[in-house]
């Protein structure tokens, strides 16, 4: 038996086929040494599990299941529908509704959120989904690339203690 630790988790992912490193060189220094983060453990476990049975392991996807919910959960860092970008994207977790209580919040973080991301681009719209869950903002640029350049510098970054999730969308809601 193959244990985690050290030589062990090495020998595991020497025995990983080539071809399906790149998706835990993908997760940063961090995943090239095995070390993943936690929502991905399970999935080493289970392909320690494999080897343990004398079966092919399988490699830990872009993407995570909640233990509580079975939902699948992608990556923070990795834009959503970056394979068909547009003008429009969605932030996700730029705030939360609940802990907001100062007058005139939504327009601070509208041009907070201006502020920002101007530097990729000319913005043509902003609109922040003030009550809806979520802490989601919409915001439509001049061009693909803004938007392409904007969604990549803030997929995965923190604000305010929350991680953004970034997806381009075909429209803004009116």
């Amino acid at each position: 038996m193959i244990q985690l630790t050290g030589a062990g988790l090495t020998t595991m992912l020497n025995q990983v086929d080539p071809s399906q490193h790149q998706a835990l060189l993908a997760s940063g220094p961090a995943g090239a040494l095995g070390i993943l983060p936690t929502a991905q453990l399970n999935s080493v476990a289970e392909a320690a599990l494999d080897m343990a049975l004398g079966e092919t392991p399988t490699v830990p996807t872009q993407e995570a299941t909640t233990a509580a919910t079975g939902e699948v959960v992608p990556d923070a860092k990795i834009v959503g529908r970056s394979e068909n970008p547009s003008t429009h994207i969605l932030v996700h977790n730029m705030f939360d509704k609940d802990e907001e209580t100062e007058q005139g919040w939504e327009e601070d973080i509208k041009l907070d959120f201006e502020e920002e991301c101007s530097q990729y681009g000319k913005i043509f719209s902003v609109l922040v989904m003030s009550k809806e869950p979520g802490g989601k903002i919409y915001a439509s640029f001049d061009s693909v690339d803004s938007a392409t350049n904007c969604a990549k510098a803030l997929a995965g970054r923190w604000f305010d203690k929350r991680q953004l999730r970034v997806e381009f969308v075909d429209s803004v809601p009116n």
